[in-house]
């Protein structure tokens, strides 16, 4: 499901498994709740397995594209996953990504000087 162009939901398991596997971020156990944040590339990954979740419906993944200048796809993210923990829906694991996705949207504008990116905040300063 694409909510924005640069905002990608993945629920297909094999494609999420896969996804870890690559990017050696695989988990070593799948008898408990697990989160994972990773980059590939420049875009961010954040994966949820679900332990008690039915088969089939235990894996969820978020991509951001290029995260460092998408943070309103940051944002949403995090406020779904606050509304998550609202609801008292697995709160330990949702603060941890929860966590994981702060992180990143605090580094941000490290991340976009890494990747070479102009700050949007100075392409506005050059116009004055």
């Amino acid at each position: 499901m694409n909510l924005q162009p640069t905002l990608r939901i993945i629920a297909d398991e094999v494609e999420i498994i896969d996804c870890l596997v690559d990017n050696k971020e695989i988990f070593k156990t799948f008898d408990t709740n697990k989160t994972a944040a990773f980059l590939v590339g420049e875009d961010f990954h954040l994966v949820f397995y679900l332990s008690d979740n039915e088969p089939g419906n235990r894996f969820v993944m978020y991509i951001v594209e290029d995260f460092s200048i998408n943070e309103e796809c940051m944002a949403f993210i995090v406020k779904q996953i606050e509304e998550q923990i609202q609801q008292n829906h697995n709160v330990y694991i949702m603060k941890q990504a929860r966590n994981k996705v702060l992180d990143m949207l605090y580094m941000t504008d490290t991340f976009r000087a890494l990747f070479g990116k102009t700050n949007v905040k100075e392409q506005d300063e050059y116009y004055y």
